[in-house]
């Protein structure tokens, strides 16, 4: 018999709706649906006061070379969620209940060869917006974003172009089934040593690119979704509960638990779990 809860019954990242989404190429219907929802979040724990401001846009960016002139035309929508600061409000945002990152290296380690670049402007953020300067990106991870998509490149460009514009980046990946498109984590497809389901990565270009650092984020199934902090301008920053938001996108769209999630069966595509998160898997089903 079928068993249908409309709750998260994983303590994170559900491993059942996680995998059928990645089976059926239907990752845009959660994508949409939890973007909206860190975007909600975001406006909570930032109020108009504190001069940020959150942005929920396209995140899209073509690059098309132009052979006459030899230079790249680049078709540039703003992020899944964009933070602004507008320059009438003084900083002073702070938090301290974040998770600590699992590891922490510098910036420059998670750059890209140029090769994977050529042809991409990178710029500095304007000052001209209405909404003022874009500080913080915060980015869901896509099949197309990771290889082999068929924005896989695209992204790779966007995101060097964000980290030396100065602009803090923060990268969200459920994706287990596809590698990182960034080559220094460890391959989970591949079950690599050391990898990880799930990646957070949460970049500093603060005070400058080369003293900047990413913030590492890895955990299994079953593992909590970590609080993490989100980089502001200077010093601030601001804690985001991404388990809650989780929980909250999974319960408001009731297909999922109640149509898309049987836990009276393994999840599809359950081989593509290593060892250990299939023993999780196996356990949070006989809880339920």
């Amino acid at each position: 018999m079928a068993i249908h809860l409309r709750e998260n019954q994983y303590q994170g990242v559900n491993a059942h709706l996680c995998s059928y989404l990645q089976q059926h190429n239907d990752w845009s219907m959660f994508h949409s649906n939890h973007i909206v929802d860190i975007q909600q979040a975001l406006q909570v724990v930032l109020p108009p006061e504190s001069g940020y401001f959150v942005v929920s846009e396209r995140s899209i960016q073509l690059v098309r070379d132009d052979l006459i002139t030899g230079r790249a035309d680049v078709s540039r929508h703003m992020p899944d969620v964009g933070v602004y600061k507008s320059h009438d409000f003084p900083t002073g945002i702070s938090s301290t209940q974040a998770v600590a990152p699992g590891a922490v290296v510098p910036i420059t380690d998670t750059l890209n060869e140029p090769e994977h670049v050529v042809g991409v402007a990178i710029y500095q953020a304007n000052d001209e917006s209405p909404l003022g300067k874009l500080v913080t990106r915060i980015e869901l991870l896509s099949p197309a974003n990771k290889p082999p998509g068929s924005h896989y490149r695209q992204y790779l460009a966007k995101r060097d172009e964000t980290l030396y514009a100065g602009i803090n980046l923060v990268e969200i990946d459920y994706l287990h089934e596809r590698r990182s498109p960034l080559a220094f984590l460890p391959d989970y497809s591949r079950h690599e040593p050391k990898s990880y389901p799930y990646v957070i990565l949460v970049s500093v270009p603060y005070p400058s690119l080369a003293e900047g650092s990413t913030r590492i984020y890895g955990f299994r199934v079953d593992d909590p979704i970590p609080a993490i902090e989100i980089p502001l301008v200077g010093n601030d920053s601001v804690t985001l509960d991404l388990g809650a938001v989780y929980n909250h996108t999974f319960f408001s769209n009731p297909t999922y638990g109640l149509r898309l999630v049987d836990y009276e069966h393994l999840p599809e595509g359950f081989e593509m779990y290593d060892a250990e998160d299939q023993q999780r898997i196996r356990a949070r089903m006989a809880g339920v």
